[in-house]
């Protein structure tokens, strides 16, 4: 899941200002592979766990001292106006700071945030859409 230009992008109580876009991306954690014994092809596969991260690029236009620290878990709130191609929408999740870093090229710098999703329980995805009237 790919987020352009978010309308606005909070982690707990803190506004996110400048995040120019927001990748949400699932991996298989715990993958299992079978292979039969008529050929060196796999024959069965299923993912028995898998993580879910987020990576949020920002854009700083001054100097900044602070920042989210790793193993900081707030709630994230994703906001898209209705101008999007998918209309209003909110996304949701619980994560964890994983780290922060920050690219600088002339004079543009932008903050890159990697978040770790975690469910509330285990049988439930972390990431909730949801339609915004």
């Amino acid at each position: 899941m790919v987020v352009m230009r978010p309308s606005e992008v909070r982690f707990g109580s803190d506004v996110w200002e400048g995040v120019e876009r927001v990748a949400i991306d699932r991996t298989g954690a715990r993958v299992i592979r079978g292979w039969g014994a008529g050929g060196p092809a796999l024959v069965f596969a299923d993912v028995g766990s898998y993580q879910v991260r987020a990576q949020v690029w920002q854009a700083l236009d001054r100097t900044t001292l602070g920042g989210p620290i790793p193993g900081e878990l707030e709630g994230v709130r994703i906001d898209l106006d209705a101008g999007t191609d998918v209309g209003r929408r909110r996304v949701r999740f619980d994560a964890v700071v994983e780290s922060v870093s920050h690219e600088v090229s002339g004079s543009r710098a932008v903050r890159v945030i990697s978040l770790i999703a975690v469910s509330g329980a285990g049988d439930e995805d972390p990431v909730q859409v949801a339609s915004v009237s």
